[in-house]
């Protein structure tokens, strides 16, 4: 809660370099859990040995350099990250999305990863956080996908629903954008255009409960949702969310599994506390996936 009050006092005074402040204050403090924990050394090692790529799961291959603060670093080369989700992204992936919004993007592991893999899309990348969004540029460019990427600091439903029909319209209230595409217009007289496949990464320690409003963003009833969902911060928000969506999306929930160290050769050599360790998402429960998936494309304006 005071973490949460600091960063809304440090924006509504300090705009962009408050915000950098807070994060590289954030980020100090993951460093110092990693060292207190003894992983700092041996995940520097692990990066260097795997050349900062990722090895397994769905953006194997893809170069992903270590940010300041990134405590999750080792399990996203590993290919261990949220591996509760990769089937089902296989599965949205396979359905060619032509845009992406990744909401809650960080350092840009999933916006560059999708953007690699559908080399087709429109991929936006939405945080708050000013040196997440510096990394994901920089990742991004590492990666060859530079073109692909817009970005924006915050989104809230009417504006997402502006994104999704690929006419956003930036405001202080509703959205900060950069990079956003010009509005297209609709031709005089046309009521439909090309189909259209929109997916929705949300990863936003509760305020799903707000964006993710159909009354607000009609678009979301034909776009795919894969959402982290935080009922630690907003008791309930799994359900409701499963509920608003049922009539137009089919449901799935996923929950967080154990994992296994034996698994990942790359940790043979290293004591089981540390190879336990460098798997650690550090979570805080009751917190899960959902994965709605639309029953209709929608259409481009």
């Amino acid at each position: 809660m005071a973490h949460a009050l600091l960063r809304r006092l440090l924006d509504e005074h300090t705009g962009v370099p408050g915000r950098a402040l807070l994060a590289w204050r954030t980020r100090g403090q993951a460093e110092a859990l990693l060292a207190g924990r003894g992983l700092a050394e041996p995940g520097r090692a692990l990066a260097a040995r795997l050349g900062h790529r990722v090895v397994r799961g769905p953006f194997v291959g893809m170069l992903y350099p270590r940010r300041r603060g990134d405590i999750v670093h080792a399990t996203k080369l590993l290919g261990a990250y949220e591996r509760e989700v990769h089937v089902a992204m296989e599965r949205l992936v396979a359905r060619r999305p032509t845009r992406v919004v990744n909401v809650g993007s960080g350092d840009g592991y999933y916006t560059v990863g999708l953007a690699r893999r559908l080399p087709d899309a429109e991929v936006w990348a939405v945080d708050p956080d000013p040196l997440a969004q510096r990394a994901c540029r920089g990742t991004a460019a590492r990666n060859g996908v530079a073109a692909q990427l817009r970005y924006a600091s915050r989104l809230d439903a009417r504006a997402l629903e502006q994104v999704l029909l690929g006419s956003p319209r930036a405001s202080a209230t509703h959205a900060s954008a950069v990079d956003a595409p010009a509005h297209r217009a609709a031709p005089a007289g046309a009521t439909h255009g090309p189909a259209r496949r929109d997916l929705c990464l949300v990863d936003c320690e509760g305020y799903e409960d707000e964006l993710l409003d159909p009354a607000a963003a009609p678009a979301l009833a034909h776009a795919d949702l894969l959402v982290e969902t935080h009922d630690f911060a907003r008791a309930g928000v799994t359900e409701r969310l499963a509920a608003r969506f049922a009539g137009t999306h089919d449901v799935e929930r996923l929950e967080i599994a154990a994992r296994d160290p034996l698994a990942f050769p790359e940790l043979a050599a290293l004591p089981g506390e540390v190879a336990r360790g460098l798997l650690d998402e550090f979570r805080h429960p009751p917190q899960s996936w959902i994965v709605l998936t639309a029953r209709s494309h929608g259409t481009e304006p």
